[in-house]
């Protein structure tokens, strides 16, 4: 009967191991198989206080991917700043990184020598285009 126990005991311990190798590589599968959460959103220029942490995306119930966002009216606002003196060239390469990242954080600004009146300014631009490019987007949805 000690036999009998041996091989039993190895049996149930085989099988537990069996179980624990397929449960890591299910585990692992699901993982690698789950989107990121932040794969793709449209730039927080869209808040107008100037984003600090990112909105949350809105899934599209038809189930339609949603485009890929389209950063240039808001670089062409930059540069608009930049032509008119309102920011140096600099700056505006510093905004537009902010905005390719896909946030425009007043914090970092400011710590890169922007003034409140050219914060405000970028604010306003941004802002601007926004608004239009939201009336743009409702009436094209009517």
């Amino acid at each position: 009967m000690n036999d009998q126990s041996n091989r039993l005991r190895y049996t149930a311990t085989g099988a537990l191991a069996a179980l624990a190798v397929v449960g890591a590589i299910a585990g692992t599968t699901a993982l690698a198989a789950k989107p990121a959460a932040r794969a793709s959103r449209p730039a927080a220029v869209a808040n107008c206080d100037t984003a600090k942490a990112p909105a949350a995306s809105v899934k599209d119930k038809t189930g339609t991917p949603e485009p890929p966002a389209n950063p240039q009216p808001f670089l062409d606002d930059i540069q608009r700043l930049v032509d008119s003196g309102a920011i140096t060239a600099a700056e505006g390469q510093v905004v537009d990184r902010e905005i390719d990242a896909g946030r425009i954080d007043t914090d970092s600004l400011t710590a890169a020598g922007f003034t409140p009146d050219q914060l405000q300014a970028v604010q306003q631009a941004l802002s601007s285009t926004k608004r239009g490019l939201a009336s743009a987007a409702h009436a094209g949805a009517k």
